[in-house]
């Protein structure tokens, strides 16, 4: 019997890391010729070719879930979509239905990061900012009843990490665990010098000067502080592009010696561009569960200065595609120095991060979720058997 396959994901697009997830396992699933549909309410302008896509509360997209008012925003979509699509979803009944936290149940949850431990590690960093956002009490409500509540057949965790934290905060049981990491889209994520130089004219940035890349919409968790404290550190040469729609001022006060080098970018969507003109990614983040921006500069040839926390930890490499770096100014800048000031170490650590990022196309990945899918469906189909008297 052919598979068919359900997304349920709020916003498919490319702007995200769930929703290009999403995006990128529709376009996987149609490469291989797989019938499958994503129900969501907002739908960006890439094509998902060979996917049908249902609008569910189509409405909701005109509610802004990104900029000043997000929190309150989403606090009105995502609990409003998650019920529509739960509903949504009992249409099709015939199809494996596979979720990225989006709907109360399913056959398979995508856990993209475990909210609980997320909070947990701001707890021990002394932030309590995260009290004032109200869509906390939503998930932490949502994944006591999707996961704590075992609503799901299966449960995918995007790093060994996401796995243990499954075990033991909900107590998952490991047999309905699959470790499936992100992937990364290698026909769009590839070095394009070109963009690079483009990038650096806009911004206003010397073309032989020394450009570190940051990238997070949280920059108190993303660690964007201890990021320019590094910089402070660097030499003149060295300048620092922050990509991210969170708010620049009280960070622009922090760089002391660096303010002319230290460039916000705001949100973008030409992150192939942005890491092309980069010779070095950083990223000094308190909690990630795969890091997606990690892995699409590792495809562009960047680098990578990452602390290794969550799925970083499973594939960055100290000497061979980047460094793992601590949460502080001095350890970053010492570890960029020391390969800027290494023209060949440099060069070596740009072929191994293209070398590591090949091993995560989406193809490769999208075949693992299509082989954990097909053994759900025929789970399914045995017990639909089974629950038919003989003879009937």
């Amino acid at each position: 019997m052919p598979i068919e396959i359900v997304q349920i994901v709020q916003e498919l697009s490319s702007v995200g890391g769930v929703e290009s997830v999403a995006s990128e396992l529709a376009c996987a699933f149609s490469r291989a010729k797989i019938a499958n549909t994503v129900l969501a309410s907002a739908v960006g302008e890439r094509s998902t070719a060979g996917t049908h896509v249902e609008r569910v509360g189509a409405w909701l997209s005109r509610i802004k879930t990104r900029g000043v008012l997000r929190y309150a925003g989403r606090f009105l979509v995502v609990p409003i979509f998650t019920m529509l699509a739960t509903r949504a979803a009992h249409h099709h009944d015939k199809a494996v239905v596979i979720s990225h936290g989006d709907s109360l149940s399913g056959d398979v949850l995508v856990v993209h990061a475990v909210n609980a431990q997320s909070l947990a590690e701001k707890r021990s960093a002394g932030d309590w900012k995260w009290m004032l956002n109200p869509m906390h009490l939503w998930v932490s409500l949502r994944d006591r009843w999707m996961i704590g509540g075992l609503r799901y057949r299966m449960y995918v965790a995007v790093s060994p990490r996401v796995a243990t934290e499954l075990q033991n905060i909900y107590k998952v049981p490991a047999s309905r665990i699959r470790v499936i990491p992100n992937g990364i889209d290698l026909t769009r994520f590839k070095r394009d010098i070109e963009a690079g130089i483009a990038i650096r004219r806009e911004f206003n940035i010397p073309l032989d000067a020394k450009l570190l890349v940051f990238a997070g919409h949280e920059f108190r968790r993303k660690g964007l502080a201890h990021a320019i404290g590094a910089l402070d550190r660097l030499g003149p040469d060295v300048w620092m592009l922050v990509v991210g729609s969170d708010n620049p001022a009280p960070y622009r006060k922090m760089a002391t010696t660096s303010a002319d080098r230290l460039v916000f970018a705001g949100s973008r969507t030409d992150m192939p561009a942005l890491y092309s003109a980069a010779d070095a990614f950083v990223l000094p983040t308190a909690y990630e569960t795969f890091s997606l921006v990690c892995m699409e500069a590792m495809a562009c040839s960047t680098p990578v200065f990452a602390t290794p926390v969550g799925g970083i930890e499973d594939y960055l490499v100290d000497g061979v595609n980047g460094y793992r770096i601590a949460m502080d100014g001095t350890d970053i800048a010492n570890k960029i120095a020391a390969t800027f000031a290494d023209p060949d170490l440099h060069a070596k650590l740009r072929d191994g991060a293209h070398h590591t990022a090949l091993n995560y196309g989406w193809d490769y990945v999208g075949s693992r979720y299509v082989e954990l899918l097909e053994q759900v469906q025929a789970s399914k189909h045995a017990r639909s058997n089974e629950a038919v008297p003989a003879g009937a």
